[in-house]
């Protein structure tokens, strides 16, 4: 599956010489730091978090990645972080996401990640508001 021409959302990065190990290429964790800031801006771009914890003392936690390495990324590669929802279940939401070179068709990597929503004070999942729900369709794919 290719999210490139679907209701996804890209971010872009630049490789950093932080992110590089002795073989000059991406070290692995990092394609997780990509893939979490790449969530985040996503989610950025359909509600406020910092508003919506505040008021409902309810946030997500990763509980479960797939992440599949193709290619490497090397210094100063500019990437294009596709993301996109997969799956909105009763407390989870399912993302899938894929790194590109910017101007390139050759994926890098990609990755399935699991999301629970959590209500904090209790440290148990909670249904996913309506709301929320509907905020989500513009970047669920089927």
């Amino acid at each position: 599956m290719s999210l490139k021409g679907t209701k996804s959302h890209i971010h872009k990065v630049k490789v950093r010489y932080s992110e590089i190990d002795c073989q000059r290429i991406v070290y692995n964790s990092h394609y997780l730091t990509y893939f979490d800031i790449s969530i985040s801006e996503l989610l950025d771009d359909l509600f406020d978090q910092d508003i919506y914890i505040k008021e409902t003392n309810n946030e997500f936690h990763t509980v479960a990645v797939q992440m599949n390495f193709k290619a490497p990324a090397k210094l100063n590669d500019k990437l294009e972080i596709y993301s996109s929802i997969k799956k909105v279940g009763n407390s989870s939401l399912t993302f899938y996401q894929e790194i590109y070179k910017e101007n390139s068709e050759e994926l890098l990597n990609s990755a399935e990640i699991v999301w629970v929503h959590t209500n904090q004070s209790e440290m148990k999942s909670a249904e996913i508001p309506e709301d929320l729900r509907n905020k989500f369709d513009k970047y669920l794919i089927n």
